[in-house]
């Protein structure tokens, strides 16, 4: 019943987004909040979350600063704000809350450098995830070394562990995945760099920017903006994907897009460069950026 409660917060925010009945979507948020409040601080009753908890916590609110750790009663509580959000994404595809799993990694303590990923606290809940899903692609971001956020770099770490353990276990005749690499605003791909070429239209581009405005409140307005735009991801993503699609345009030439007999490529203004690669050279990219890393630090 939780789940199912859980997953009708997101339905009444997005009615309140398809309405633009800002009154429904802060019911839905309002909901949410609720719960995790309730989930973190166990309160007695509503009166005890009224005056102990909510008070509480605008005092501890009040008193906080930029970088600043936070009690693990608030890091649980943000890090259920950020669930949140990716429950709402998620939700415009049609997806449940069911399908969408929230691991909690250990290695997340809330430092500004987070500590490395264990075998046993991160690797293995990742591992249990593929072998129950099974999936055909994985995803991860995939940043050079010495590129882009540190969390980046121990989730990459992870998620190799994980499927190196999974492909040690495979049966015979199961097929193992594909790891999708990707970068998003702190870097880019060379275009050389990339085998996996995804068109974006106009009309992704609208919901890109609707999806993210609306499920991302915490992120809209950046605390560390990109050097590039002092503004919301979403439309740094934007530019980013139409100038490596101007960039596959001088390649190949404006006739070939706009004489394609393929609409999806006629109405092409950007482009997601990925890289995928097999779990074996997954994981040999993985062990390269640690050894550069920890040499480095020699």
């Amino acid at each position: 019943r939780e789940s199912a409660d859980r997953q009708e917060d997101v339905w009444v925010f997005l009615d309140g987004i398809a309405l633009n009945d800002e009154e429904m979507k802060h019911e839905g948020i309002a909901r949410r909040t609720i719960r995790n409040l309730v989930d973190v601080y166990r309160p007695a009753s509503i009166d005890d979350l009224r005056t102990r908890v909510l008070r509480s916590l605008r005092r501890y609110l009040d008193a906080a600063y930029p970088g600043m750790k936070d009690e693990i009663e608030v890091q649980k509580l943000k890090g259920m704000c950020r669930e949140w959000e990716a429950d709402c994404l998620w939700g415009y595809f049609g997806w449940n809350c069911t399908n969408i799993r929230h691991l909690r990694l250990g290695f997340y303590q809330g430092d500004i450098f987070t500590e490395e990923p264990r075998e046993d606290r991160d690797v293995q809940p990742i591992q249990a995830l593929l072998r129950e899903i099974a999936p055909q692609i994985v995803t991860c971001a995939l940043d050079p070394e010495g590129a882009g956020p540190d969390t980046h770099y121990k989730v990459l770490q992870a998620v190799a562990g994980a499927l190196a353990a999974d492909d040690k276990e495979r049966g015979e005749g199961e097929a193992p995945p594909q790891v999708w690499g990707y970068r998003n605003v702190w870097y880019r791909f060379h275009p050389a760099e990339a085998n996996v070429y995804a068109p974006v239209s106009l009309t992704t581009f609208s919901v890109l920017r609707s999806s993210f405005m609306n499920s991302f409140e915490s992120q809209k307005l950046a605390s560390f903006p990109s050097y590039m735009l002092d503004g919301p991801f979403c439309d740094l993503a934007q530019q980013i994907q139409a100038d490596q699609y101007q960039k596959i345009k001088t390649c190949l030439g404006e006739e070939w897009f706009h004489s394609h007999p393929s609409s999806d490529i006629r109405s092409t203004r950007g482009f997601v460069f990925l890289q995928q690669l097999d779990v074996a050279s997954f994981c040999r990219r993985a062990r390269e950026l640690r050894s550069a890393l920890q040499s480095s630090k020699v």
